[in-house]
């Protein structure tokens, strides 16, 4: 089970890459609130049929309460911050920030639950990490951000962003060993929805974030992602907690970084230089030695 949870947290990995580049996309005519909105009550709406055939799986109160305070971290809170920061810095940066994941993950599962990473799963974050710092000093950069205020809000929102997914982490990892992932995605979606919409419509400009829905970028580009990021991702990024430990699908799932930066050459047309194919294969060689580890 250890192998089925490592490999689930790399196909993880490669899907939410694929969203992130369909979210910029629709990013370009959609707000991060109303994005986070879109692919959140899409999602819940997906995965209801599971609550319904499966309910609460036995859940005590007290890990009801975790799955959902889970869900309004890791997605109502964190994805939406995320979504700001892709705004602010774009692809490249955005994914930059996102190398925070993996630490911040490993933290806060050595602080609450305990889980002291082994030396392999060290040794594999060294690699990505390195493999980040390669791809972050690159000047092949075809997006740069000048604005300096813009460039801070945007890394603030990433790294906040990846610290409050790390706590979401740890609430809901222990609940996954005595419950349904099925339930526990869609109760961690529907607490996010909760939190999500009252946001939207308490806000001034709410006709206009709703509208933004409507249009061409919500089908061609919100749609896809939202279902490959969320509905799939999602469902498969809990399902990696599930079979292997918190480090490993933590190390694994960064590499979703690497994949962003190969699909944004490819896509976005962003120039591929000899730093982003070192970083690539030394994403790879951290990932193989978590998976052998």
């Amino acid at each position: 089970m250890d192998l089925l949870g490592k490999i689930l947290a790399l196909a993880c990995a490669l899907l939410w890459a694929i969203a992130v580049i369909l979210f910029k996309r629709a990013g370009e005519s959609i707000r991060p609130l109303s994005l986070n909105w879109y692919k959140t009550a899409l999602t819940a709406i997906l995965l209801l049929p599971f609550l319904f055939v499966q309910g609460l799986g036995g859940l005590s109160r007290a890990d009801l309460w975790a799955v959902l305070a889970s869900g309004v971290l890791g997605i109502a809170v964190s994805d939406t911050l995320f979504f700001i920061a892709l705004d602010r810095l774009g692809v490249s940066l955005a994914a930059i920030v996102d190398c925070f994941y993996a630490p911040f993950v490993m933290i806060t599962a050595w602080i609450m639950l305990s889980q002291e990473p082994r030396l392999t799963q060290f040794g594999g974050g060294l690699f990505v990490i390195a493999a980040l710092l390669v791809v972050a000093f690159d000047k092949g950069h075809a997006q740069l951000v000048t604005d300096r205020r813009k460039l801070l809000v945007g890394f603030l929102a990433g790294t906040s962003a990846m610290a409050f997914m790390g706590i979401s982490v740890a609430f809901m990892q222990p609940i996954l060993s005595r419950s349904s992932l099925w339930v526990v995605t869609e109760l961690r979606v529907l607490a996010a929805l909760a939190v999500l919409t009252p946001m939207m419509l308490l806000r001034r400009d709410r006709r206009d974030l709703f509208a933004s829905l409507l249009g061409r970028g919500a089908w061609r580009h919100a749609l896809p992602g939202s279902f490959l990021g969320n509905v799939l991702a999602m469902t498969i990024w809990v399902a990696a907690f599930k079979y292997t430990s918190v480090s490993s699908a933590a190390i694994l799932n960064q590499t979703s970084t690497i994949f962003v930066v190969i699909l944004a050459a490819w896509v976005l047309k962003e120039t591929f230089t000899r730093r982003r194919l070192i970083g690539t294969v030394l994403a790879f060689s951290g990932a193989l030695l978590v998976l052998v580890g």
